[in-house]
């Protein structure tokens, strides 16, 4: 039973960063801002991190520290990219 629910999460997961991908593709069809374009890449950008450091990476079981260094870098390196662009 417990390895049904990790192939689902798995499965689950991988569904999402398709999806997520697929949105990104048709983004600037949508969007003709190009600030909120980015914002919003950038947005789908940190989602998807999320998912393959906790789901992929198996992260959500280790230790806390290593968590967060790669969340952090996941939340930090779009901010600053955004940062930067922004100016």
């Amino acid at each position: 039973m417990q390895k049904t629910k990790a192939i689902n999460i798995l499965i689950s997961s991988w569904m999402l960063l398709i999806l997520l991908s697929v949105i990104a593709i048709f983004l600037p069809t949508f969007i003709d801002n190009n600030n909120l374009y980015i914002l919003s890449a950038l947005m789908i950008v940190m989602i998807k991190g999320q998912q393959i450091v906790d789901v992929f990476m198996d992260l959500n079981n280790a230790p806390k520290l290593w968590r967060c260094l790669f969340l952090a870098y996941i939340v930090l390196l779009p901010i600053i990219i955004a940062g930067i662009y922004l100016m």
